[in-house]
């Protein structure tokens, strides 16, 4: 898996440096905001056994710098991978139990040309006045399957401001004064 390049450290050298030297009672929560426009209020939830009370950043749309409860929702998250690459990051959650409650959400906002928007908030257990890293990943749902109880959402962030720099690809080839 290529890893981002920063000044010769890698990113995860970096996340694996900051962890060795982390207390060892801190926890990075992931938490999350589910919204649509069709909504009466943005569905909150932590990927955890336990509620989160956080303060959500003080640049957000909805409820800034306002302390909200983020409801336990322990489930399985695959995460963008770390990459040089000009690829939209990913994002897919499941849960074998969440089909019933998002129905209804669901099916008032159909048909509407609005998207559904996750937004990724982490916040570091032993300091929620603010989510850790900033800013937040905010990230369109792409897809939502049902089957029976089950439910697996995936989501990628707007592809618009993704580019390859330089834009072309130089092939030896194709500009043979290309120097090794």
């Amino acid at each position: 898996m290529p890893a981002i390049v920063r000044k010769g450290v890698t990113l995860a050298e970096a996340l694996q440096e900051a962890a060795a030297v982390a207390p060892i009672y801190r926890q990075m929560l992931y938490a999350y905001e589910l919204w649509h426009p069709t909504l009466a209020a943005p569905v909150y939830f932590v990927n955890d056994n336990d509620v989160l009370a956080a303060f959500i950043e003080a640049t957000a749309d909805r409820n800034p710098s306002t302390e909200v409860e983020f409801l336990s929702c322990v489930m399985s998250v695959t995460r963008p991978e770390e990459s040089d690459q000009p690829e939209a990051p990913k994002i897919s959650m499941s849960r074998p139990d969440l089909a019933g409650m998002m129905r209804p959400l669901l099916d008032v906002a159909r048909g509407s040309l609005f998207p559904w928007v996750i937004i990724e908030r982490v916040y570091a257990s032993d300091d929620l006045s603010a989510p850790a890293l900033l800013p937040p990943l905010e990230v369109e749902l792409t897809s939502i399957d049902m089957v029976g109880s089950a439910l697996q959402i995936a989501a990628q962030l707007d592809d618009d401001g993704t580019l390859a720099v330089p834009a072309i690809t130089f092939r030896r080839a194709e500009y043979p004064g290309l120097q090794r």
